[in-house]
């Protein structure tokens, strides 16, 4: 299976969009009943695959991907230490949620870790440090932290 194959959608009746509570009834609650903490590490595992197999060049086609695939809203910047830092609002998989006291977002960290693998040509590490939906926070924040 591939990007261009799976991102193929012909429902001539239903259209090529879903609820979002379908997905996050699979990431969040099915994975989760699945794997169990490993869930977490999974999520970030198949993100990180999945975005470094993108082949994206810069930071830009990632920002571009997500508005197209409606993943979230992307700023870019650097924390206070100069790392790059990637905030995305109104996030796919948490946004409008009550706090779970957790973060939530492991599948987008896997998926910035392995853009940014991509671009940097260097292996990196993300940390989610804010989420909307686990934490209560106006953002689902990511630090890159480069290897």
């Amino acid at each position: 299976m591939d990007f261009a194959n799976a991102t193929k959608v012909v429902r001539p009746t239903l259209g090529n969009e879903a609820p979002i509570a379908l997905f996050r009834l699979v990431r969040l609650i099915l994975l989760e009943d699945m794997f169990g903490v490993s869930s977490t590490a999974q999520a970030y595992l198949s993100g990180r695959h999945l975005g470094y197999s993108l082949g994206l060049k810069d930071l830009s086609q990632f920002v571009e991907l997500c508005e197209q695939l409606k993943i979230g809203v992307i700023k870019t910047g650097e924390n206070d230490k100069g790392q790059l830092h990637i905030d995305v609002y109104e996030c796919v998989t948490c946004s409008g949620m009550e706090p779970v006291g957790r973060t939530l977002c492991s599948f987008e960290g896997g998926l910035i870790a392995g853009v940014a693998e991509g671009i940097f040509k260097n292996k990196v590490n993300v940390r989610e440090v804010t989420c909307i939906g686990g934490l209560g926070h106006e953002s689902c924040g990511f630090d890159v932290i480069q290897k």
